[in-house]
């Protein structure tokens, strides 16, 4: 995999030249256009005291290390502890205003991965964690050879799932609520509602239609956003104790075994 510095010669202490580095093209496609990152967030990024903290980690971890080095010094580690080779692909590495982690986005006809270094806060041990969390679905991808994100709630569910338990395994003191990308209260919401989750849910597994209900981080609903992080996360855990297995041994397997409902009978 190909690793991007797109942050050559960006002084991360003048807020002039982050302004001018998210002025870029390349950012404007890589983030601010596909993150709909209005400019009153980028404004309000520059009084927001906790981004300006997580700015001030990831000036000082940027001059100690080549993150880029790292990065593949990580996922190297994943591969030699999996057995499941990184497909081809580019890795950007990018500074973002604090509103999202590690994603995958089109570019010039392909899909590339992204990463917002503030969301590592200075920390290898956060940084290890969203690496691991997109290993699993390069890996997951080529295996299943599918739209393993946006196909059905049901594959997202294990998918993520799987991405936050090989998160917690390669970091074991990180939280749940850190592996799953989301806040405490949400995790604890989740738990105190999992059978209600599980029976609204339970229906619309095959579809789309509650894709924004369980996933995204801005939708307008009357729970915590992200539940469908943490429910499939405990899913996939279960699963696991259950099976006597490791995260990594379920890499590639079918989302209907974990959540043991049956399958389509068109297989699909």
């Amino acid at each position: 995999m190909r690793i991007v510095n797109t942050l050559e010669g960006v002084n991360l202490d003048s807020w002039s030249s982050i302004v001018s580095y998210w002025d870029s093209e390349l950012i404007q496609r890589l983030y601010l256009l596909p993150k709909r990152v209005a400019p009153s967030v980028r404004e309000a990024a520059r009084s927001d005291a906790s981004f300006l903290r997580q700015l001030e980690m990831t000036a000082a971890y940027a001059s100690s290390c080549s993150l880029d080095l790292v990065c593949q010094r990580l996922l190297d580690g994943f591969v030699a502890d999996t057995g499941h080779p990184l497909p081809e692909g580019s890795l950007y590495n990018i500074l973002g205003c604090a509103t999202t982690t590690i994603y995958t986005v089109p570019l010039d006809g392909r899909d590339v991965s992204v990463l917002c270094i503030e969301a590592v806060c200075g920390s290898e041990d956060r940084l290890k964690l969203l690496l691991a969390h997109e290993y699993t679905h390069f890996v997951r991808k080529a295996l299943l050879e599918k739209d393993i994100l946006e196909s059905c709630v049901g594959e997202r569910l294990v998918t993520e799932g799987i991405a936050e338990s090989y998160s917690k395994d390669v970091v074991p003191q990180m939280s749940d609520a850190d592996c799953c990308i989301v806040d405490d209260v949400t995790v604890a919401w989740v738990l105190d509602n999992e059978d209600h989750l599980a029976k609204t849910i339970a229906e619309g597994l095959e579809t789309t239609d509650q894709m924004a209900y369980l996933f995204y981080m801005y939708a307008q609903i009357d729970i915590p956003v992200r539940t469908g992080y943490v429910y499939g996360y405990r899913a996939v855990r279960r699963y696991l104790v259950a099976h006597h297995l490791q995260t990594k041994d379920i890499l590639g397997i079918d989302w209907h075994d974990v959540l043991e409902v049956g399958a389509p009978a068109n297989g699909n």
